[in-house]
């Protein structure tokens, strides 16, 4: 099943990797300056396989040796004037032994061959003669050559020279393979390959990852009771990304390191070159460990009171997954030779026409991430939002639910509840008590004083009223009545509480008002006209 997995994510690879592979080849071949192009097209011989420059002759061979072409590849080698025993093993096996051991001692894109025809100037080097690449040793480093010679009908073309060709046997004796990897790639047809990589290199690099996979997911587990324990709630999670995402890390890793160490083609080293599959898994851990990041905080929230801030951790968590995703995606275009500096302006225009869309929406998201953050408001609070009040039902991303005191629902957009003044009155520590007292004008001072006095020598006889402060003052004369102001606060937070001792003291108070003979004032208006009776009888 793991092996079908592998299968499968490595043919996605080449179906997103394919592309971009042939359009870095073509813009390898059209990569040369104007001028050079200028010379090749007027003085490059015509030659089938492409040998009139230094870079088309080596490209030719690599890619006659990606199809396990190995006869024609030898025709961009030199074989004349070679040891006897360096003859004796014939242009083929010369070929194939060169090419193993250039993709196990180097990258192919490390040539840096000239497109003219005769070769790169200026290097100190004779006209007829270009430097491959350099290859390491046991006794140190090797140079390979690219020479000019006669064809057969006289005309110059660019092949590997001879004497490098020489070097091939000892060079193989370095990098060939051991007996155990010989005896499995005798098992696999020679031209069997996916990815420009051998199917023996494939076999071996997933029976490592297999071999490895369990030992991994011992060693995950480990490091899941390090980084937790079983009986704490976030242990699963851990264990989970520790077992899977990171086991799977691994296990790519023994596959990529197994494959380099075989050697890649040039195909494959530009497949490799897109990490796709590391992109993959890496995405997937980041994934989990934002997974994990979420459920620690949300559980912390919600045992601090916060529901509505614990809630609001998915949507966020999942924002920063497709901000990680798109992350992702830019680094693997990159990767694959796409001007992302392209992509990026294409996103900012995008993202420009997107946000002014979306302003609205946005200003109401990060409403709710105030809302949530500074805790200025949650579910079940009674609050007073300019006229309105009402028991707050629902904190969304884009609206906040009011119950008010007449049952209906009142829903307010959070990006005004977090620039306007809201007054939360679950907060409150106690609840104030103020009524305003209207009496009559024909009531006496010292009706006044009494009734003044009465009134608070009963608050401050009330068990669920604070004794300080405690106010009753004669503080204004109004057009039709005499003003009395009661002033302390009752010792609940419930507001249908509140609502009950007040409704005991305000009878209270009319008693006492009743007890010192006075009356309470009906709002009115009283008109007084002046004048003699000459201007009434008029």
């Amino acid at each position: 099943m793991k092996t079908s997995l592998v299968t499968f994510a490595l043919w996605l690879t080449l179906v997103f990797t394919a592309p971009a592979i042939c359009a870095q080849q073509q813009s390898t071949q059209t990569g040369a300056s104007a001028g050079d192009t200028a010379v090749v097209e007027e003085q490059a011989p015509g030659d089938a396989l492409n040998r009139g420059t230094p870079r088309g002759s080596i490209r030719g061979f690599i890619l006659a040796c990606e199809a396990f072409e190995f006869e024609r590849a030898s025709e961009y080698m030199d074989l004349e004037g070679l040891p006897g025993d360096v003859e004796n093993l014939g242009g083929a096996e010369l070929a194939r032994r060169l090419y193993q051991v250039l993709s196990r001692a180097v990258r192919f894109d490390n040539y840096s061959l000239s497109e003219r025809p005769d070769g790169l100037q200026g290097d100190g080097l004779p006209r007829d003669r270009d430097e491959l690449v350099r290859i390491p040793t046991d006794d140190g480093v090797e140079t390979l050559w690219m020479q000019r010679v006669p064809r057969a009908d006289g005309e110059l073309i660019w092949k590997i020279s001879n004497t490098s060709v020489a070097l091939i046997p000892e060079l193989y004796r370095v990098y060939s393979y051991p007996p155990a990897v010989e005896r499995i790639r005798a098992w696999f047809p020679v031209d069997l390959s996916f990815l420009g990589v051998e199917a023996f290199k494939w076999f071996i690099g997933l029976l490592l990852s297999l071999l490895a996979w369990p030992l991994l997911h011992l060693l995950g587990i480990a490091l899941s009771r390090v980084f937790s324990r079983p009986e704490n709630s976030s242990y699963p999670l851990v264990r989970k990304i520790m077992t899977r995402p990171m086991v799977a890390l691994g296990a790519l890793f023994v596959l990529g390191a197994t494959l380099n160490q075989l050697g890649l083609g040039a195909v494959a080293q530009k497949v490799s070159e897109a990490r796709t599959l590391l992109t993959i898994v890496l995405v997937w851990t980041i994934w989990s460990v934002a997974n994990l990041f979420r459920n620690h905080h949300a559980e912390k929230l919600a045992a601090q009171g916060r529901p509505g801030a614990a809630r609001l951790m998915r949507p966020m968590t999942t924002f920063v997954k497709i901000l990680i995703l798109l992350l992702a995606v830019l680094f693997w275009l990159n990767n694959i030779g796409v001007n992302i500096t392209t992509v990026l302006a294409g996103l900012g225009v995008g993202g420009l026409a997107v946000a002014l869309a979306l302003q609205r929406p946005i200003e109401d998201l990060m409403g709710a991430l105030t809302i949530f953050s500074q805790a200025s408001l949650k579910v079940g609070d009674f609050v007073r939002y300019g006229d309105v009040f009402g028991t707050v039902e629902d904190i969304g991303l884009r609206t906040t639910r009011l119950r008010t005191l007449t049952n209906t629902v009142v829903s307010v957009p959070n990006a005004l509840i977090a620039h306007r003044e809201v007054e939360n009155l679950s907060y409150r520590t106690k609840i104030r008590y103020w009524p305003t007292l209207r009496l009559r004008y024909d009531t006496s001072p010292g009706q006044l004083r009494q009734i003044t006095t009465g009134i608070a020598a009963m608050l401050m006889e009330q068990e669920r009223v604070h004794d300080d402060p405690v106010r009753v003052r004669v503080t204004d004369f109004a057009d039709d009545a005499i003003l009395i102001k009661v002033h302390c606060f009752l010792d609940t937070t419930d507001f249908t509480e509140s609502l009950e001792i007040g409704e005991a003291l305000n009878l209270r108070i009319m008693e006492i008002v009743q007890s010192a003979g006075a009356r309470f004032a009906l709002p009115g208006r009283s008109i007084q006209l002046e004048g003699d009776g000459t201007a009434a009888s008029r």
